[in-house]
């Protein structure tokens, strides 16, 4: 079933079973009378109807995303709203054609009887819509978070096999082997760099994001490890607004962006390239480009990791947060990263 129909289904439901009880309720004081059956019927329908107008007012008006000091208010004139109008047309057009009670038998005291007793169905009726509501967000956003923490996991050894695959292990071993006798103290660095970018994988999952800063040092490590074994072929440029350090990102966004880069451009091209990383802040948004010299490539595994780490935006940031990949021109590929309303990370 749609929601729709779940929805209406439970409307019927509840509001006949609301009507049973009523009628259920007369019989048990001697009120036999047949108009019973039509009365406390046609109060379900007009009890649906005016419940149904509250849901759209609900829904169209935003009431889950009000603080709960602008919550009250609007269900207490609500539901007051809505017990007077149900009395109402009960009352007048229902009650009083069919002669069940003349009209004059309605004093005061019967009408705020019925707009009471009709204000609290109706609040009632509220508190079970409301909070099915609020439970299915609290229940989506726990899925969330348990998505966002699979997502963020399953990036964490997604990188972690980036560098230890055995062919970048063999490269660096050999980079390694060769510096220990020609420059142990290089190759103390490189030792030192490895561990340092290996580390910073393995306290990728300990946070949702980190600062810009934070990554950026990252990636200039793992720069530093591919460019021992590229030299030359490997030239890096960084433009960096010192505004956007402290701004918060998913940890190994912008490396898995570079690592793809020079996997997928600079290592295949005999020449080598260049790799330029952009980061600026532009209307409430980080914006992060990779841009790498080479062509577009489609591998499975290219896709894979810009799959995770669209998906871990959108956990983050929402569906305004973009990733795009695509040819900037003949020479060079660019990777755009929009993270909006980005705020410091605390």
């Amino acid at each position: 079933m749609t929601r729709q129909q779940i929805y209406l289904a439970c409307q019927v439901a509840g509001w006949g079973l609301h009507a049973l009880g009523n009628i259920a309720f007369a019989n048990a004081f001697g009120q036999t009378n047949p108009k019973m059956v039509w009365v406390y019927g046609a109060a379900a329908l007009v009890g649906m109807a005016v419940s149904d107008r509250l849901r759209l007012v609900i829904r169209q008006q935003r009431w889950l995303d009000l603080p709960l000091t602008k919550l009250v208010p609007r269900v207490a004139i609500g539901t007051l709203a809505g017990g007077l109008t149900i009395t109402t047309v009960v009352g007048l057009a229902m009650l009083w054609p069919i002669r069940l009670m003349p009209l004059r038998g309605w004093n005061w005291l019967i009408w705020s009887a019925s707009i009471s007793i009709w204000s609290t169905t109706l609040l009632l009726w509220l508190m079970i819509y409301l909070g099915v509501h609020y439970f299915e967000r609290l229940r989506r956003a726990e899925l969330d978070r348990v998505r966002l923490e699979v997502a963020a996991k399953d990036a964490q050894l997604r990188s972690l096999l980036a560098q230890l695959n055995p062919h970048f292990l063999f490269n660096s071993l050999n980079s390694l082997r060769a510096l220990i006798v020609e420059d142990p103290a290089r190759a103390q660095t490189m030792v030192t760099e490895l561990a340092e970018i290996l580390r910073y994988s393995l306290k990728a999952d300990s946070a949702d994001t980190v600062p810009l800063a934070a990554e950026m040092e990252a990636v200039q490590t793992y720069l530093k490890l591919e460019a021992i074994r590229l030299e030359d072929r490997l030239r890096v440029k960084l433009d960096i607004a010192p505004g956007v350090l402290d701004v918060p990102v998913p940890p190994m966004l912008v490396q898995t962006l570079v690592e793809n880069a020079v996997k997928h451009g600079i290592s295949r091209l005999s020449g080598g390239g260049e790799i330029t990383i952009h980061a600026h802040e532009s209307l409430g948004a980080l914006h992060v480009q990779v841009v790498n010299s080479g062509q577009l490539a489609t591998s499975g595994d290219t896709q894979l990791g810009l799959k995770n780490v669209r998906e871990r935006l959108r956990l983050l940031f929402g569906e305004r947060a973009q990733l795009t990949l695509r040819n900037l021109d003949l020479d060079n590929v660019i990777a755009e990263v929009v993270i909006p309303h980005a705020r410091p990370a605390h």
